[in-house]
Formats: C-alpha cells, structure tokens, sequence
C-alpha cells in the first residue's frame, strides 16, 4: 500500500477507535462514504477487524453470523478471522501443560520493565530477537518455573488487523504439529488485545550463525537436510505448508537437534472437502524471504504454492549449507526473483568439488524449476538423503544435457534462435573453421588473463588480512579453471593459493576456541613424542607413531577444515616411519594422505624422494611445490623438530625463534624454543618457555616434566615435586605420566624418602605392565 493510503487508512482506523470508546459506534460504511479507499476491500478488511477488536475490548462478543450477513462479498476472509480466533481460545492451547522443570536463573528479569510486554504469567528475561512482525524474549512461566521462547509484538507498537491475522495463523499452524524437530507451542494467549506465544526455547543458535563460520561436510549437510525434511513432511500431513524455510528459521536444542520455527507465512491447507485453504496473503505479492523462495513463490502464483514448494527451500538449504552460499543472489529484490524464475543454479560441484555427485543430484532435483519435476513429497526427499548416507542408489537422476538446453531455450528465445543461425553460419566452411578456432584461441587467452588477475587480487586480499575475500576470489578463479580444459595447467597452483587462503581463515577462527579443545592437547603431545628426546629409538617410535594416531582419530578424513592438521601430522608420522623404515614407507605413508596441497607437504616428499634414489621424481615435486605458496612459519617449525631430533640445540633454537616472531601463540615452537635451551644448559631461559607453556597448556604434562628437571637442576627439589604432582594432576596420556612417575622417584631419591620413591617407581611399573 502506498504511503498516502497507508495514511488516511491510519486516520481511519484512529477516528474508528476513538468514536467507539467515547460511546459512539459508526458502521464501517459511514467511515468510508467520504474516503478515497471507500473502493478498496482491504481497507474496508481492516476497518471490520479493528472493529471487532473494540467490540472485545468493549466486553462484547462478535458474532459469525452476524458479520457474515453485513458483509457477504467478505464471508472467506471472515470465517478466517473468526477460525483462527477460535483456536485462540481453545483450552488446549490456552493451558501449559503441568510439568515443572527446575530453573537455577535469578529471579528478577534482566530487561528494565518498561522495554517488556506485561504479561502476568511470565517473567521476562532477555530479548532474543526481532523480525518483520513480532519480538521474541527469553521468559520464564513464574508457576512452572519452565524456560519458554516467548512470541508477541513489541510493547510500543499496536498491531494491524491482518498483522494479528497472521500471528494467529501462526499459533493455529504449530498448534497442529508434534515433532521432533519442529519447535513446540506451550501456550496461546492475548493481553489487552495483543496475542502472545510461548513456544520450546532452543538454545543451540540458529543454522545461519553457523553458516557463517564455514559450510558443512557433505555427510553432515545431508544428515540435517534429511531430519528438516522428515519434519517438513509432518507438517504437509497436517495440512501446514511453511513457505519460508531459511536457516534463520532452524535453530538448534541445547544436544544439537535442529527444530523448524517461523510458521508466520505458513498457508494452512483445507481439513477436509467441505473446508477452504487459508491465506492471509494477497494474490500476486512474493510471500517468503527473496533469495529462499520458489519459483512459483517469486512470481506471486500462491495458487501453486504446495509441499514441492518446501521441498525447494529445503534444496536451497542444502545448497547453502554444502557450498556456503545460495543458488541466487543479486544486489537487487528484482533481480533476485528474476533469476530464480528464469536461471539454472551453478554446479555446487564447482564451487566445493568434494561433493559426491549422488548429493549434488539430489539438491538439484529439489531446484527444478517445475514444481512437478521436483520430488513428491518432502518425505521422497528425506529418504533419498538416506540413502545416499546408506551408501545405497537415490531415486533421483540428473537432467540429462537436451532436457537442460531444451529449457534454456525455452526461457531465452532470443538468444536460442541467435545461436542456432550462428551455427548454421559456421558450418558454412573452413573460413568459418578458422576464425571459431582463433575465437576459441582468443577466449582461452581472455580466460587465462582473467584468472591470473583473480589470483593476482587473491594474493593481495591476503596479503591485507582480508582471508574471507581472498579465498572468494581463488574460488571463482578454480572455478574458470575447471570450466575450461585448456586451463588445466593452473589447476595446481589455483588450488594451492585457495588452500593456502582457508588455513588462514581457518587458523584465525580455530585461535578463537575457548577452552581449547582436546584436540589440541592431542596433537602437542604427538608433536613432543617425535621428538624422541627420551627412550630407545624402537619405544620411541612406537610410543610416537601411536600418539600421531590417537591425535589423527579426533579429525574428519575428508573435511577441508581439518585438511592443514592431518597434514602436519601425516608430515610427523612419515619422518617416524623414515626413522624407522626408511624413506620409501615415509614416500608411501605421505601419498596415503588425500587432498594434500601445501608446499611443504610436497618439499618434504622430495627430501624422501631424494633420499630413496628417486632423483628425477624429487626434482618434479619439487617444481610442482614452487608453483604452491610459501608457509615459511610452518616451514621453520618442521625445521626446527628436525634440528632437535638431530640434537643440533643450537640450530632448533635459532628455528623455533623466528616461528615465535612470526606467531607469538604457536605452542609446538614455545616448546620447542624452551627445550633446546633446557639442552644448551640455559635452564632460566628454559624454565620462562616452560613456564609460559603451562600459561598456554596447562593440561600438558611434558611442561611440567621439564620445569622440574629445571628446578632439580637448581637444587630446588620441593619446586620440582609441585611441578611433577601438577602435571600428575593434569591427567595426562600414559607415556607422559610413566615419564612425571620415574622423575619423581629420583626426586623422593634426592630427598632422603625411600618409601615415597618406591611408591613411585610400583605406580610406573604398573602402568608399564598395564600397556595402557
């Protein structure tokens, strides 16, 4: 409505409210026999619905019949209004249900009363968030003591009649549903004319929040897809079509389980024969959030609007939640719609190449513009996801290549019957041969240039911090590589820079874990253990190769967010193995790692290479690593264990140094740094690094093993009995804690108690025996 409508009908509206609460009651007919919307049904909508709401606040009740018979040309609209009024006062909804659930929270809100709406039953706690219609606050229902999301509008604003219209749609459309993974009504309610829900309160974030850190693993993807559809499917079965399926609208129970919500834009489909599908929506308007919608949705035809139009939303999802990004998008709400009419999605195989093909099938079935060409059901598409997880063949089977061309020229006439006379043209003779083959020559110059642009902006991005942006131009450039075969060539080393730039990204979000994951913990003690500092050479690479194990079996073989872990680990376990096997099983244990992209990765292998007789194949590694980005951080620190295993203290120093200048927080070459001093016989220098790495770790027993050599060494024998006993107390792996045991035994030794020493050495003995 344009803003001067709006206006007068604001006016209207007023004037009607005033007159019936100073005693007067004026027809909705003498309100419009002088206005300009006299000829609009909309506004004469309004005008009834404010109507009947100060008839309600008057004590009075409206009656059905009675509205019907003033106004018949308005009897669907009605009988809306007054069904979803109805199920407002349903004693099943309006009464929560008696269970009481134990709440540790204080008891006084934590908003100031005055930003809150006043209801009776609730405290309100804190204000979760806002959308296009309604606030939704953390409450607390004072006699059940139950957390509750609780649903209504803001306290300074008075909603329209079709705005109460849709929120009690709303109320009506969850009312019907029970499922796992669709948030749950608790109550319906209405204060001082303002209707109010209390709904499940999840409080694991929403889809979108995590979307925004990086997409998900293509199992993970098609498992939440899968459950989101078994859900969807429940509603359909209860006559509910959502209609704006987004991941604002997936939030996430406090175990991880995700839960439908946002039933504002539902359409509730007939009962039975004898009843019409309700929707509060105008015909022609796009209902849904743009970029979300389905095709029938953009283009305003809700006489189309069906399941097969969540089974796309749910495709966008799952496009989304494997690419990191949505089948459409522009800088304009036009422009948008109008590529989701009339444009195919990219590939999401070319935008993350990992996807299996049988997943890429499946979200581009559900993108079929056609609504008939889409999966039946939500269901169908819920058990397709299943069994692609099985590992079984889907149902569903990609548009075959004429079925793809015959639809583009079907949305792009023009362009079709252009291109047809141009080959009509080129087949005309050699002439035409040649100049499409110098075009092709001059497109594949134009393409390589544009690439090495794109990389050329890429490597700057990075070089200004922006990780984000630079790896969005590394993917658009792999993306013109593997469109155009000519372009092979560069796939390596536009590969490499988009690696290189998602560990950035990656290492800045994994410094903002807190408290550091156990992971963490299990990687140091694999990078300490191949050190080999302690024990013979043959338990030592045992003990090592088994501590690169344990830390290996807390990541994801095929996650790329992973992928720059599991590399320096593999790096670890093949020099284990070199020690122990030679080069060739370092050479085999290196090409059993997939998808490895790092120049050291591949410098190294040529070592191995070289070492192993291998000249020729070391000298093509090592070109293929020049075409990669340089990680001299990572660099230096795998020089540095190396010059420690070679006890060449001096050179691991220098090594672990210049890693520190560079990343002040990398705890492998702090540890590093502190042991090599500790071995140049520079045990202040060392006891500060080990100290700070207790700072940094203080779960890590090998620090404290140290600190209280350190402190042995000074003659400060009670020192070095605290440290041994923190780093017992960490409860740190097996190798560590014989380690902690046997220094404490020379500690109770120097100290004059044979009693505690013996204890010692059984309690090590035990464990050694153990095997644990």
């Amino acid at each position: 409505m344009p803003d001067l409508a709006r206006h007068q009908l604001d006016q209207l509206l007023d004037r009607q409210a005033q007159a019936w609460r100073g005693g007067s009651r004026p027809a909705v007919g003498e309100l419009l026999g002088g206005a300009r919307l006299g000829d609009d049904p909309e506004t004469e909508l309004d005008l009834i619905y404010n109507e009947i709401v100060l008839r309600e606040e008057l004590g009075e009740e409206a009656d059905r019949a009675e509205y019907a018979g003033r106004y018949p040309h308005l009897r669907e609209e009605l009988d809306l209004h007054f069904e979803v009024h109805d199920a407002m006062a349903d004693p099943v909804l309006s009464q929560t249900a008696a269970v009481a659930v134990a709440d540790t929270l204080p008891e006084t809100p934590s908003l100031p009363p005055e930003a809150t709406p006043d209801l009776p039953e609730y405290d309100v706690l804190d204000l979760l968030g806002r959308g296009g219609m309604g606030v939704v606050y953390k409450a607390r229902h004072r006699r059940l003591r139950r957390l509750v999301a609780l649903k209504t509008f803001a306290p300074e604003r008075r909603p329209s009649p079709r705005e109460v219209a849709r929120f009690r749609t709303e109320a009506e459309a969850v009312a019907r549903l029970q499922h796992p993974n669709i948030v749950q009504i608790f109550e319906v309610g209405e204060r001082d004319g303002v209707p109010f829900l209390a709904l499940e309160l999840a409080t694991g974030g929403t889809l979108a929040e995590r979307l925004q850190r990086l997409p998900f693993a293509p199992r993970a993807a098609a498992e939440l897809v899968a459950a989101l559809a078994a859900a969807v499917h429940h509603a359909h079965a209860h006559g509910v079509i959502h209609r704006d399926l987004k991941p604002a609208n997936v939030l996430f129970a406090a175990d991880g389980t995700p839960k439908l919500t946002d039933f504002g834009l539902a359409k509730l489909l007939a009962a039975d024969d004898h009843e019409l599908p309700r929707d509060t929506t105008r015909t022609g308007d796009p209902v849904g959030t743009p970029r979300y919608m389905a095709p029938e949705q953009a283009a305003g035809r809700h006489d189309l609007v069906g399941p097969t139009t969540d089974v796309y939303a749910l495709g966008t999802l799952l496009y989304e939640c494997l690419t990191g990004q949505v089948p459409f998008v522009s800088a304009g709400f036009l422009e948008t719609l109008n590529l989701i009419r009339s444009a195919d999605p990219r590939s999401p195989r070319t935008l993350q190449p990992t996807i299996p093909r049988d997943l890429e099938t499946i979200c581009l079935a559900c993108l079929n513009k056609e609504p008939e060409h889409r999966y039946a059901s939500a269901s169908a598409l819920a058990d397709d996801l299943r069994r692609f997880l099985d590992g079984k063949p889907i149902t569903a089977r990609p548009t075959p290549p004429w079925e793809r061309a015959w639809k583009w020229c079907r949305r792009r006439p023009t362009t079709a019957a252009l291109l047809l006379v141009a080959v009509l043209m080129a087949v005309g003779g050699g002439v035409a041969a040649v100049l499409a083959d110098r075009m092709t020559q001059e497109r594949i110059a134009t393409a390589r240039a544009a690439v090495d642009e794109t990389v050329a902006r890429g490597q700057d991005a990075l070089a200004a911090g922006d990780d984000a942006g630079a790896e969005a131009l590394f993917v658009d450039a792999l993306t013109r590589v593997e469109g155009e075969p000519a372009l092979a060539d560069l796939k390596l080393h536009v590969a490499g820079w988009l690696d290189h730039a998602r560990r950035a990204a990656n290492r800045h979000h994994w410094k903002q874990r807190t408290p550091p994951r156990l992971f963490d913990e299990m990687r140091d003690d694999a990078v300490f253990q191949s050190l080999l500092l302690d024990g013979t050479p043959a338990e030592s690479i045992r003990r090592a190769r088994a501590a690169v194990a344990t830390a290996l079996s807390f990541t994801l073989p095929n996650d790329p967010t992973w992928r720059a872990e599991r590399e320096r680990l593999a790096l670890l376990d093949a020099e284990l193995l070199r020690a122990e096997s030679g080069p060739t099983a370092a050479v085999a244990r290196l090409d059993a790692e997939p998808g490895a992209t790092s120049r050291l990765f591949r410098t190294r292998r040529a070592a191995y290479l070289d070492q192993a007789g291998r000249a020729a194949d070391a000298a093509a590694e090592r070109d293929r690593a020049a075409a990669l980005p340089p990680d001299d951080t990572s660099a230096r620190l795998f020089a540095g264990l190396d010059h420690l295993r070679a006890r060449d203290f001096a050179a691991a120093a220098a090594a672990f140094d210049a890693v520190l200048d560079a990343d002040p927080e990398q705890f492998a070459a702090r540890l590093g740094a502190a042991l090599s001093a500790f071995h140049l016989n520079r045990y202040g220098e060392a006891k500060a690094g080990l100290t700070a790495c207790v700072a940094q770790r203080p779960r890590f027993a090998w620090s404290y093993l140290y600190r209280a050599r350190c402190a042995r060494t000074g003659g400060d024998l009670a020192a070095a009995k605290r440290d041994l006993q923190r780093g017992l107390d960490s409860v740190p792996p097996t190798p560590a804690r014989v380690a902690l045991l046997v220094e404490l035994e020379a500690i109770h030794l120097l100290s004059n108690d044979p009693g505690a020493a013996r204890a010692a050495r059984e309690q090590a003995n035990e464990l050694l025996a153990g095997g644990e």
